[in-house]
């Protein structure tokens, strides 16, 4: 299922999702490259060390950015591939926690929006077929008033022109 155009809510969750991939390669490049930014030391980190966390979250920003221009598209394989990032992004945050905490806090919180305005901001298929449906009607009749003829006074002053006879007002 496809919509006619992006709404409010795909630019919105699109939007997010750029942006909190954006931050998770930034994020990941800092641990990448300069580990001692953070507060926890690596025998506090979950199974791997900074390296491999920053190498795992920039990579997974990547992913988050392509998802999000994904989301425009307003493909429903696009929006559920939008759940399911968002969802994992949710666990990946709670294991950098320790790391930096107000941060993941954050991106914890932008995630659950991204997942509600993917789950539950959009229209439905039936509103979407009205919409479609409407805007058929709209573009039809647009179609119709500039295919009609201008008007019968242009047309009756054209003839009388061809004619020779003046109209005159007075």
């Amino acid at each position: 299922m496809r919509t006619t155009s992006a709404n409010g809510w795909q630019f919105f969750v699109a939007t997010l999702m750029i942006v909190i991939g954006a931050v998770n390669i930034v994020q990941g490049l800092v641990a990448l490259l300069t580990p001692g930014f953070y507060v926890v030391t690596e025998t506090g980190m979950l199974v791997w060390e900074y390296a491999g966390w920053g190498a795992l979250l920039a990579l997974w920003g990547a992913v988050l950015v392509v998802a999000g221009l994904a989301v425009l598209s307003g493909s429903t394989w696009a929006r559920v591939f939008g759940v399911v990032l968002a969802s994992l992004n949710v666990l990946a945050q709670l294991v950098f926690l320790v790391a930096m905490p107000m941060w993941s806090i954050v991106a914890i919180a932008v995630n659950v929006l991204v997942i509600y305005g993917l789950t539950a901001g959009w229209p439905s298929e039936r509103e979407m077929l009205e919409h479609e449906r409407q805007e058929a009607a709209y573009r039809s009749g647009y179609q119709a008033a500039h295919e009609a003829p201008r008007g019968a006074k242009s047309a009756q002053g054209s003839a009388d022109k061809s004619s020779g006879h003046e109209q005159t007002t007075g």
